[in-house]
Parts: C-alpha cells; structure tokens; sequence
C-alpha cells in the first residue's frame, strides 16, 4: 500500500533541505554551507510553501507570490552561519535605526538584489536584517538614498 500523498489544508509540513538550500541559492546566488537538514517546510492550504522552521522557531515566511524570503531573528542567525564569505551582507559606519543610508555604507555584497532580505553588520558584528531598496552595487558606489530598510534586530 502505498503512502497517501500530503493533503492541501495546510496542516502538513515535512523537511525538504534540499528544496530551501536551491531557494537560497536562487535568491543569493551562493550554494548554504550547513546542514539544512532539520529545517521544516509549512505549506499554505493552497499547496505552496508558505514558512520555514527549525523546531518551534520560525525562520523564514516565504512569499508565493515571487518565493522570496522574508527573515526573522532566528533566520537571520542562520543565514549568517549558512551563506559564504560577503554574500547577502551590508557593513555600516553606523548603528542601524530604522534605516541603513548608502552614505553608512562601508561595503556591501555587490551581487544584492533589490528587494532581497540582507544582512547588516556593523562593528563586525550581526546587527539587523531588512529588506534592500537598492543593489549591491549601487550601495557601494552611490552616496545618496535609503540602501535597506530595516525589518529586525538582533540583540
């Protein structure tokens, strides 16, 4: 007899590491370099996967409508261990409020993409995560404008 396939209410979630590590591929660019193995995929009742847990701890919302990511704390931390050298990473001069200004940045991974939840550091250390307004490469080339609105912090 065979198993019956998960059903669509939304209830089911299953460990698919090799599903996320391929979406954090496409959205950074960079292969992970943990073991994803423990993370749990949830699904909407739709069918499509909708969050992302490590335990009880959510660590990312994914959109359906363009399979982004949206971080929490929790996913920031992962990340941070997960992806490769400068990959998803703002430095700042200055302590993030809500904002990071492309004028505070120090440097930033140029293969961001708008609209691409980052990682910002300041002091060498993991301060926030937020969404990128611009690429990497205008961060590190342009002195004007909003580089990433700020959606957490970690303490």
């Amino acid at each position: 007899m065979h198993p019956s396939p998960p059903h669509r209410s939304g209830r089911q979630s299953s460990s698919h590491p090799l599903f996320l590590k391929r979406l954090l591929h496409y959205i950074y660019g960079a292969e992970p370099l943990c073991d994803l193995s423990g993370v749990r995929i949830k699904y909407s009742r739709t069918g499509k996967p909708r969050y992302a847990f490590l335990g009880e701890e959510r660590l990312f919302t994914i959109k359906p409508s363009d399979m982004s990511l949206s971080l929490s704390p929790a996913g920031a931390r992962l990340l941070d261990s997960c992806l490769p050298g400068k990959v998803g990473r703002v430095w700042t001069s200055e302590e993030p409020q809500k904002s990071v200004f492309a004028k505070h940045v120090i440097e930033a991974d140029p293969s961001i993409r708008r609209g691409v939840d980052v990682l910002v550091y300041y002091s060498g250390r993991l301060i926030a995560f937020g969404k990128a307004l611009m690429s990497g490469r205008e961060m590190n080339t342009l002195n004007l404008g909003e580089a990433v609105r700020v959606r957490g912090r970690l303490e």
